[in-house]
């Protein structure tokens, strides 16, 4: 913020420290006066001027700050940071040329210094100097301000700058690991607790709130910090707070440039095309060519899913500035989640050799490369992107649930795709992030939609958390639909909600349901009304809370569609896309804002009271490793307690009392047969019947479990083993697939489907299972390949039959059954094998397709 330079005179030190006291706790008027009341009095002091320029930007006063630095250059020819600050004020003044001819005076200054000693202050300005003209971000650093902040750790300046150069990059660590660096007692200047705000928002957001608190709490009139607030407003669409927010700001300066580009935005949002052009005009008012307006609207409207419309924006700020690093990596960024990767990935290599620091280029140049080991597998209307391996194991299955997607929800809701979908599936999560995001991280997301674009984690990315593959790509692709219905303009509650809605209506076992924990919440009064639902995702506090937002905003459009069909969401997204706003559309098409509230609130309540209605739901105030018999006790005066009766029959288990584990685990199920979570009735009932002997039992639980649950791998496995005892082949077919959709990357599932869509005359998903199990080393090949041998001989697919024989035989030389086969397969006709010669698998990637 504020320069120091050096030590004031103490016959007016004293003032100065008012001066800036003022300017620290925002009160910019005060500020002026004061400095220039010392001006006025002829005092030499370099500081008043800057000062007293700093809070007439504050305050939009451009003009007179034009003055101030007019007469500071006068003053101190030679202030490199006189120079930097008037450039800064001539391009806020549309003085162009003014202010390059200040950057070129610095560069003489610079030259004439650079092998002087200088201050520290002066330092860091000759740092800022070497950005604006393009210099190495990491050499600044380096050259200009490590030794600062190594050589002056008290000298919060240093600090700053640095940070906020992290910031520029996108490298966020850096800028909390420097301001956590400054002494706590040095800690007064908002500006350090707005910038170490910044760079917790995309991890930390609860860090972030309480630093953005603290910098209001010093200056209540912080710019930068009361943009964030209205920034945040504007992600949880709480449009009316983030408008009160922005006129706080304009109040204390009318022409502030950021504050009317979030005012084009929520113009933008609120489907006002002439408010948007009016205050983006006026954004622009006092610096016609400021790149930063039009980036600004244009991230703004990409984080909303208006990735053309936010394209369009940086373009046009690139018109202005082409060298403007932020549109040029916002761009790119834009580009490929249009699908536009040729010019996306272009522009973001361009960014990288421009500027080696920014860290979401390295990130996605990084991830270009590795994407050359991916494979495409496509239709008319799929793009999917996946590891070779992943993509030679389940790639098939991926297009065929897409199609399917496609055809059910296309038909429901009338829309016809423009083009392929692009679907990116990664192994690793931090390149699901970077693909993303643009940074690592992002953990708790499965996938992601920007309209025709679809990024989501792989099996094998997720690790020992498991997930079902299916229910995700489903949901994605319900987005996909959904956005291109109402143009990208849908809230974000009724995105979510409608695609949870969809994964119910696909399978019951996927979505989300009412758990104990819902009900609990909904019962406490801790949900929101329909009409705000997108406050929810806005900095929930834990992991689920969020989990709550999309289960809410489900059973919001569960409630729409029971009362008023599935007709009212259609022509909701329909009125988006001619751009009313959703409480218009609801009002239109459901009810009255309060009534629907109301009977929102009615419903849900209704919901929660329906989980386990005969239950008492008290939670006991037991030792956590209290014996079966402590609990019983507690049971006797509590009965058809959840917590009680799930907490006993888990200890009964832990003491292997299996007879036992029965009469509170069928309590359980009979009083709460949709619960499927942590230490539900299913689970530990099939194991009690497992281990007494008891597998009718058994089966009959473990069915009922794999039904309700999407996710639920011990159940089906354990029926696929009994399917396959029992020779029931429906039952193995059915359970491995229901595996596949959670975890494909293991041989277990495919070996089950293998077997059993032979046994039912599938031969087409048999001879998929079989290529499938191909791709694991822990497979006997030679079975395999005479299996797919016999397959495809069967399907009068000759030469594909002898390949696999001959790759059978080349393992197996004696197999004699394969020598057979292969001599039926030469007598059958067909092409001469003599010159055919063993293949190797790897060489026949796609030669086997059928």
């Amino acid at each position: 913020m504020l320069v120091q330079f050096g030590a004031a005179p103490l016959v007016w030190a004293a003032s100065f420290r008012d001066a800036e006291n003022h300017f620290l706790a925002g009160q910019y008027e005060d500020c002026v006066s004061l400095a220039a009341a010392e001006i006025q009095r002829g005092v030499r002091f370099e500081p008043w001027r800057h000062v007293k320029a700093e809070a007439e930007m504050e305050l939009g006063r451009y003009a007179d700050a034009r003055e101030t630095v007019e007469e500071g250059i006068a003053a101190y020819p030679l202030s490199i940071e006189m120079r930097l600050l008037a450039c800064k004020v001539f391009r806020y003044n549309d003085m162009p040329q003014a202010a390059q001819t200040q950057l070129r005076q610095v560069a003489e200054i610079v030259r004439a210094r650079i092998r002087r000693r200088v201050s520290p202050d002066e330092q860091l300005a000759m740092g800022q100097y070497l950005l604006e003209q393009g210099a190495d971000a990491r050499q600044v650093l380096e050259l200009c301000y490590d030794p600062v902040t190594q050589g002056f750790p008290d000298f919060v300046d240093g600090h700053l700058a640095t940070a906020r150069l992290a910031l520029d990059k996108y490298d966020n660590r850096l800028a909390a690991s420097t301001l956590l660096a400054v002494p706590e007692t040095s800690r007064t200047d908002p500006q350090y607790h707005y910038l170490l705000a910044s760079s917790y928002l995309a991890d930390d957001p609860q860090r972030a709130t309480e630093a953005l608190n603290q910098a209001l709490e010093i200056n209540p009139r912080h710019t930068g910090s009361l943009l964030i607030v209205a920034e945040k407003q504007i992600d949880g669409e709480q449009y009316v707070q983030a408008h009160q927010t922005l006129d706080q700001v304009l109040k204390i300066n009318p022409k502030q440039p950021k504050a009317l580009a979030f005012e084009a935005v929520l113009a933008n949002l609120e489907g006002d095309p002439a408010g948007e052009k009016a205050r983006r005009e006026a954004a622009l008012a006092s610096w016609p060519q400021n790149p930063e307006v039009d980036y600004t609207i244009g991230a703004k409207l990409s984080d909303k899913y208006r990735f053309a419309e936010g394209a369009s924006y940086q373009r046009r700020a690139l018109e202005m500035d082409g060298r403007y690093l932020p549109a040029r990596v916002q761009l790119a960024q834009d580009l490929l989640r249009l699908g536009d990767e040729e010019e996306g990935w272009r522009l973001i290599q361009e960014v990288s050799a421009t500027d080696g620091y920014n860290v979401v280029a390295h990130n996605l140049v990084t991830l270009h490369d590795s994407l050359d080991g991916y494979r495409v597998l496509q239709n008319e209307s799929f793009r999917v992107r996946m590891p070779q391996h992943e993509a030679a194991v389940y790639g098939e299955r991926v297009l065929e649930l897409l199609d399917e997607a496609k055809r059910r929800l296309c038909d429901k809701y009338q829309v016809e795709l423009g083009g392929p979908v692009v679907v990116d599936i990664f192994a690793n999560k931090n390149d699901f992030a970077v693909r993303t995001f643009g940074i690592p991280g992002a953990d708790g997301f499965l996938g992601v939609c920007f309209g025709n674009v679809i990024t989501a984690n792989s099996p094998a990315a997720l690790g020992a958390t498991k997930a079902n593959w299916q229910a995700v790509l489903w949901h994605e692709f319900c987005h996909v639909v959904t956005l291109q219905k109402s143009r990208n303009k849908m809230p974000r509650w009724l995105s979510e909600g409608i695609s949870v809605h969809e994964e119910l209506e696909r399978d019951g076992g996927w979505g989300q349901t009412m758990t104990p924990t819902y009900r609990r919440f909904i019962l406490a009064g801790e949900m929101a009304p329909l009409s705000e639902l997108s406050s929810m995702f806005l900095a929930p506090e834990s992991p689920m809370r969020l989990q709550f937002a999309y289960f809410e905003s489900a059973m919001a459009v569960g409630y729409i569609v029971e009362n008023h069909g599935i007709a009212a969401i259609k022509n909701i997204l329909v009125d988006l896309a001619d751009g009313e706003s959703i409480n218009e559309a609801l009002v239109r098409h459901v009810a009255p804002l309060g009534k629907l509230d109301a009977g929102f609130r009615d419903y849900l309540v209704e919901q929660a009271n329906r989980l386990g209605p005969e239950l008492a739901w008290e939670e006991p105030a037991l030792p956590a490793g209290a014996d079966s018999g402590t609990i019983a006790q507690w049971l006797s005066d509590n009965p058809d307690n959840f917590y009680g009766l799930t907490r006993y029959a888990q200890a009964l288990a832990r003491e292997e009392d299996w007879q036992g584990v029965l009469e509170p685990a069928k309590r359980l199920r009979a009083l709460i047969p949709e619960y499927t979570g942590t230490g539900n009735a299913y689970a530990l009932l099939a194991r009690a019947h497992r281990e007494l002997g008891d597998t009718g039992a058994e089966r009959e639980v473990l069915q009922a479990w794999s039904e309700r649950d999407g996710q639920a791998m011990d159940a089906y496995l354990r029926l696929s083993e009994l399917g396959q005892s029992a020779g029931d082949w429906p039952l193995v077919a059915a359970n491995a697939r229901r595996m596949l959709a959670v975890d494909p990357l293991t041989p277990i599932p495919h070996r089950y489907l293998a077997e059993a869509a032979e046994r039912l005359a599938l031969p087409a998903d048999a001879i998929t299972a079989y290529r499938a199990l191909l791709r694991f080393d822990t497979v006997d090949p030679v079975h395999v390949h005479f299996r797919l041998a016999q397959l495809l001989r069967d399907e009068g697919r000759w030469d594909q039959a002898r390949r696999q024989v001959l790759l059978a035989l080349e393992d197996a030389p004696r197999f004699l059954a394969a020598h057979r086969l292969l001599l039926e397969l030469a007598e059958s006709g067909g092409a001469d094998i003599v010159d055919e010669s063993p293949i190797p698998p790897d060489a026949l990637e796609g030669a086997d397709e059928p």
